[in-house]
């Protein structure tokens, strides 16, 4: 799994995108469609006149000086303002021109880490192309385009794990103290990327440059705070009080854990016993999880559970493709379009989207409706296994 050996050079992560290039290609494509179809807000409505992409373009019209005046923590996430001050185009074009470039890298990313985690390229492929239904964690993003932060972070996020697996350590000190500047969530892969060295048994050098790589992130994390003085906006202590007592109530907890992740929310909860044993061979992704998990408290359930999509998405390919081996490959295509089917359908909005719906209602109902459709299908799937192996 790891590579105890000095590879500073990105080569065998190359190699890999190498020998995939079709379908990386299909996935840019289908990325496109999606941006395209999927519209793009109105930043002038009057209904978003205090949405977080208020201090993302107040930051930007400021660049490359610091403004202050923004409230914590937008004060802090200064790379992707300060890249889109010098772009030589106006602020909201080259937002929109970053937010592209993120889109592309992070559904690949995603069909990167699959394809790393033992799923075929057919099945990543379905199931990058699922991703990219997603209404909160993927078409959200390409919808407000301010919010290239968010797409950014989580591209470095699981690409830091394709780098520590290869020992990529050159290019890992300076990806994650980067993204700190980018998103401090990035700092989430600290602790699961500890276990990844405990399990793999890595030599006591790797442990000292993975010690002298989180100091140097926890630094920039603190410093960054200490240097930017905004009187705006809570505390992280403040906040997170506040807000674990308010999601912890038990509708509000379904959106933490069901609606993100749409038309998949059921699946760890129905395959339970799946869920753990896929937890079992990746510890690192269960430390990962709760780590996700705690951090969401600080605010809105659905954006903040997006870190946790690419583990996500593993454990939904990993148990579609172990029950799966064995029926025809027709059989198969058609169960790949029906699931694409539905997570398209999933993905029908009433504020954003490919199909906007009417009214929030109706979005509820279809969001209902597409999470049984997919218990229902994993669960013809696997009595039909378990039948193959009896007859």
């Amino acid at each position: 799994m790891y590579n105890n050996q000095a590879d500073i050079d990105i080569k065998p992560l190359v190699d890999l995108i190498r020998s995939n290039w079709k379908y990386i290609v299909l996935i840019f494509i289908t990325t496109q469609l999606t941006i395209l179809f999927v519209g793009l807000i109105d930043f002038q409505n009057p209904a978003y006149q205090n949405s977080d992409f208020h201090k993302y373009l107040q930051m930007a019209n400021t660049s490359p000086s610091i403004s202050e005046d923004v409230i914590r923590p937008f004060v802090y996430r200064i790379i992707i303002p300060f890249v889109v001050g010098l772009l030589p185009l106006d602020v909201h074009h080259s937002f929109l021109l970053l937010n592209n470039i993120s889109l592309v890298f992070l559904p690949v990313i995603l069909f990167l880490f699959l394809l790393d985690h033992n799923i075929s390229s057919i099945t990543s492929l379905l199931f990058t192309i699922c991703f990219q239904l997603n209404r909160y964690i993927f078409q959200f993003n390409a919808w407000n385009y301010f919010q290239v932060s968010d797409t950014c972070s989580l591209a470095i996020l699981f690409l830091s794990f394709l780098l520590l697996k290869r020992n990529n350590w050159i290019v890992l000190f300076l990806l994650i103290p980067l993204g700190v500047l980018v998103k401090e969530y990035v700092l989430i892969f600290i602790p699961a990327g500890l276990f990844i060295l405990l399990d793999s048994g890595a030599d006591k050098k790797n442990y000292v440059r993975y010690f002298v790589l989180s100091i140097l992130s926890i630094s920039i994390f603190i410093i960054i705070r200490k240097i930017i003085i905004s009187e705006g906006g809570e505390s992280l202590f403040v906040q997170y009080t506040t807000q674990v007592i308010y999601y912890s109530k038990p509708i509000l907890l379904i959106k933490r854990f069901i609606i993100p992740f749409t038309p998949f929310g059921l699946m760890p909860i129905l395959f339970y016993k799946d869920l753990f044993s896929f937890f079992r061979k990746n510890k690192h992704f269960l430390v990962y999880a709760i780590t996700v998990i705690i951090i969401s408290f600080f605010g809105e359930p659905e954006r903040l559970m997006t870190p946790l999509f690419a583990v996500y998405f593993l454990f939904i390919a990993d148990l579609y493709q172990s029950i799966s081996i064995g029926f025809k490959k027709e059989y198969t295509i058609y169960l790949g379009i029906l699931i694409f089917i539905i997570s398209f359908i999933a993905s029908f909005y009433h504020i954003w989207g490919i199909v906007l719906l009417p009214n929030k209602e109706v979005s509820e109902i279809f969001t209902v409706c597409t999470n049984l459709a997919i218990v229902v299908i994993f669960y013809i799937l696997k009595i039909s296994k378990i039948r193959l192996k009896l007859s």
